[in-house]
């Protein structure tokens, strides 16, 4: 009688011990092969930019609305513009809560970028206009870029608008 080396014992015993292995169906997991089209890697696709913005990505950053915690948040990158606003809300039901009101519609074309925000509890905002130098030395420095231009904030339930020229300063960027 032969002796069992130990890895046909370690296998038997496995065998012996997991039963799924044996008839699996189809529901539970199972190992794919390599060439499996449903588990084969796919390339990263990378979008070419679809403006031609002549705003640099590196103005991406927060612009101060003037009070504590209450900003502008824009991100550009590969030719897309997204961002939001921060703010404490002002309403019955929001006081001194704060909101986020996320882009949803977003466009940049030369110096010219604009924005507007989802709607939240009534109120939405939209923004046109640029970003140009600032007085700031170095991106360090606070006001190192402006966001100019118009803010609008609109109140969807009393049917208003609250319009306002705009030259907020880009916060401090750390490298």
């Amino acid at each position: 009688m032969r002796q069992r080396t130990l890895w046909e014992g370690v296998a038997l015993l496995m065998l012996l011990s997991w039963p799924p292995l044996i008839g699996q169906s189809s529901t539970e997991p199972a190992l794919h092969h390599r060439g499996d089209p449903d588990t084969s890697d796919r390339p990263i696709v990378v979008k070419k930019a679809r403006t031609n913005s002549l705003i640099p990505e590196d103005a991406s950053g927060e612009y101060m609305l003037g009070h504590p915690g209450e900003a502008v948040e824009i991100t550009m990158q590969f030719g897309d513009l997204s961002g939001y606003i921060s703010r404490q809300g002002d309403g019955e039901s929001d006081s001194g809560t704060p909101l986020t009101f996320f882009f949803d519609q977003t466009s940049m074309h030369g110096q010219e970028l604009r924005f507007a925000t989802r709607q939240i509890h009534g109120i939405w905002y939209s923004f046109q206009g640029t970003i140009v130098r600032g007085p700031g030395k170095t991106k360090e420095d606070e006001g190192y870029y402006l966001l100019e231009g118009e803010l609008v904030q609109h109140n969807a339930v009393e049917k208003t608008e609250i319009r306002r020229s705009v030259s907020l300063k880009s916060g401090r960027q750390f490298s």
